[in-house]
């Protein structure tokens, strides 16, 4: 009875590996792609181009990076103060209805105030997100979204368009009034559909 309580293990165990075994060898596969992103929030209300933010902050962090370079430079008790003084660098401004901050730590920004395209202007006014999109395909830039729970409906609308000029759209679940972190000035890992 031992022998085949043992033959029992071992031929239960040998189904469980090997349906473990299946599901280790698919794998979701990836693509690197050329194209940039552009990233917009997307909610009820409408919505808001993160991407000048993003693209300020870029510029500001060069200029952090070059400080970083000339403390590296200096003596060892130079480059001490400068750390310092380092650690106390920031940033803030607001781009258009969007507020972006960056210091030697991390990077943020958030959608404040009325959306760039709002809600009714997609219904009312569709030529509004028509020459965003068109002018996303001219870039050839892929989109990024932002997406509160509220945003629904204007996410079909935006994916429609993307549809039509072939942009790449990705997304991510947001929650309204949250701020984007950038951390340690390294960005974002953003899946593309």
């Amino acid at each position: 009875s031992n022998v085949v309580g043992v033959m029992a293990l071992v031929g239960s165990l040998t189904g469980v590996i090997a349906a473990n075994s299946a599901l280790n060898i698919q794998a979701p596969m990836s693509k690197e792609s050329a194209r940039s992103f552009h990233l917009v929030q997307v909610s009820a209300n409408g919505l808001w181009d993160l991407q000048p933010a993003v693209n300020r902050m870029t510029e500001l962090d060069r200029e952090r990076v070059e400080e970083v370079r000339r403390c590296q430079q200096l003596l060892p008790a130079e480059q001490l103060v400068c750390n310092e003084q380092l650690d106390n660098w920031a940033r803030n401004e607001s781009i258009g209805q969007v507020s972006m901050e960056i210091s030697h730590a991390n990077g943020l920004i958030r959608a404040t105030g009325q959306p760039s395209i709002s809600a009714a202007d997609m219904t009312k006014d569709p030529d509004l997100l028509d020459s965003f999109m068109k002018n996303l395909a001219a870039n050839n830039e892929a989109l990024f979204i932002v997406l509160e729970k509220t945003g629904f409906d204007q996410y079909r609308k935006i994916k429609a368009k993307a549809i039509q000029y072939e942009i790449p759209l990705g997304w991510e679940p947001w929650y309204g009034g949250d701020p984007i972190y950038f951390w340690g000035n390294s960005g974002r890992a953003l899946m593309v559909q």
